[in-house]
């Protein structure tokens, strides 16, 4: 009874990322989305330009990784929630994915998503994203600290989500949250099974149109 009131107890707050390079159409749409979908938890934005979104934090490097783990330090460190789901800024999220309150205090990707393309293919496996994640704070706070002492650019592992596969555990939201491909993405575009180099990790791959991802009524010319 005691270990439920403290899991259910602990405050949760967002930090959403952004290298301010989406197009207008694009920001406006997965902002607002947030803030509906988030409704009273705090929120923190971490960016390379100041914006107005909840309580910002600005980190003025050139785009790029140690940007992007930088950015991600400084607004854990900003954060006062127990509890942290990253939201980035080119993801589409449900109020259903911030219902989430993990058991413990492992870190926990919510594996229910798809990604979309502006020719209108959607495809969808079960990977752990960074754009998933709700954790501890402190637990967060001590591999992105790691993480930044560390980084080398010459020498990096591409390794982008904490603990993932070395402890970190999954759950799946009741409704997806949706990952937009732009042009302009950090990570790689892959639409086709063939687009893997290992193939055993597209797990449960799915492929499907924009307009029939469960929960939502979204069109291409909504989002591009």
């Amino acid at each position: 009874m005691l270990q439920e009131r403290y899991r259910m107890s602990r405050s949760k707050g967002v930090l959403y990322l952004t290298d301010n390079q989406l197009p207008d159409k694009l920001w406006k749409l997965c902002q607002n989305t947030l803030i509906d979908a988030i409704g009273k938890l705090e929120l923190v934005s971490s960016s390379r330009e100041p914006i107005d979104f909840g309580t910002n934090v600005v980190t003025d490097l050139p785009r790029g990784y140690e940007c992007y783990f930088k950015q991600i330090l400084k607004g854990l460190e900003t954060l006062t929630s127990d509890l942290v789901f990253i939201a980035e800024h080119d993801v589409l999220y449900p109020p259903e994915h911030f219902d989430f309150t993990p058991p413990d205090d492992s870190i926990y990707y919510d594996v229910n998503w798809w990604k979309v393309h502006d020719d209108g293919v959607a495809v969808s496996w079960e990977a752990e994203q960074v754009s998933g994640i709700c954790a501890p704070r402190g637990v967060l706070l001590e591999w992105y600290r790691n993480k930044v002492e560390t980084f080398n650019k010459d020498n990096f592992d591409r390794k982008f989500e904490p603990l993932s596969g070395e402890g970190s555990k999954q759950w799946k939201a009741p409704l997806p949250h949706i990952d937009i491909r732009h042009g302009r993405n950090l990570t790689y575009n892959k639409k086709k099974l063939e687009h893997f180099r290992k193939k055993e990790t597209a797990v449960n791959f799915q492929s499907t149109t924009i307009d029939q991802i469960p929960g939502w009524s979204l069109s291409v010319t909504d989002i591009y």
